[in-house]
């Protein structure tokens, strides 16, 4: 018989999307919540027992993690959360210095009344966070806000990517390399109250239509979120650290990396 749900039966196929959607949802949060760390294990089996599914949803659970860049998947050592690295860091700053501003533009241009209402519904509701110093609603709805600008452009394609810098954007934003680690609650607010007031001007200059404005927001929110990144993790390295900028060579990347990873196995 197929089972029900809410009185109503439900096809197995559907079931089993369902079963994926719920533990793709828990998984997410966890790994950007940093509840699971960047290199954990991500067990079939210990999994299955947890969320009390088959090994079919989180199999598909799993695999929307790795294309997303959250998890990755090995053939023999199975399924990890995605380690971050200092190249990360790099690599994730100069792109964002070149697409954010231009998502901003596109939203300020194309933005319509429900869009301009979904912003702030969500900025009340990050800002909210902020205030309460709750760090799991923070990074939630502040993804939530940027997926909006994101939507706003009317462009599936930089939509989609802009979704995945962000995705990429708030782990970094709150553990920039292993072995280093971000303080949550109030430490977290802290460095929130700023991106909230930035995001604020953002979200006006968007309702505005003022595309120049919204790109030059954009870039100093960009720029305020790398300056704390930089902060925390050349106090965890013990030294100071540069992201170099897009209109600057990069000099000694290399070394940089593997600077840290000497580090770390000699604290392993």
């Amino acid at each position: 018989m197929t089972p029900k749900a809410n009185g109503v039966r439900l096809p197995t196929a559907r079931l089993r999307r369902t079963g994926a959607q719920a533990v793709y949802d828990a998984l997410r949060r966890d790994i950007m919540c940093l509840d699971l760390a960047p290199g954990a294990a991500l067990d079939e089996g210990q999994l299955c027992r947890q969320f009390k599914v088959s090994r079919t949803p989180v199999r598909e659970a799993l695999i929307r993690l790795a294309s997303e860049g959250l998890a990755e998947l090995n053939p023999n050592r199975g399924a990890r959360v995605a380690s971050i690295e200092f190249a990360d860091v790099v690599d994730h700053y100069e792109a964002m210095d070149v697409f954010m501003p231009v998502a901003c533009h596109f939203a300020a241009v194309r933005r319509t009344s429900d869009d301009i209402a979904r912003l702030r519904e969500l900025l009340g509701r990050f800002s909210g966070a902020v205030q309460n110093k709750d760090s799991a609603g923070m990074i939630s709805s502040n993804y939530e806000l940027h997926s909006a600008i994101a939507r706003a452009c009317h462009n599936r394609c930089i939509e989609r990517g802009y979704r995945q810098m962000l995705t990429d954007k708030l782990r970094l934003a709150q553990h920039g390399l292993p072995g280093t680690t971000f303080d949550k609650g109030s430490a977290l607010a802290d460095r929130f109250n700023g991106t909230a007031r930035i995001s604020a001007q953002l979200v006006r200059a968007i309702e505005r239509g003022d595309s120049r404005q919204a790109e030059q927001l954009a870039r100093k929110l960009n720029q305020f979120v790398r300056s704390q990144v930089v902060a925390v993790l050349s106090a965890s390295l013990g030294k100071r650290i540069a992201l170099p900028l897009p209109d600057r060579p990069i000099r000694s990347r290399s070394s940089s990396v593997s600077h840290h990873r000497g580090k770390k196995k000699a604290q392993s």
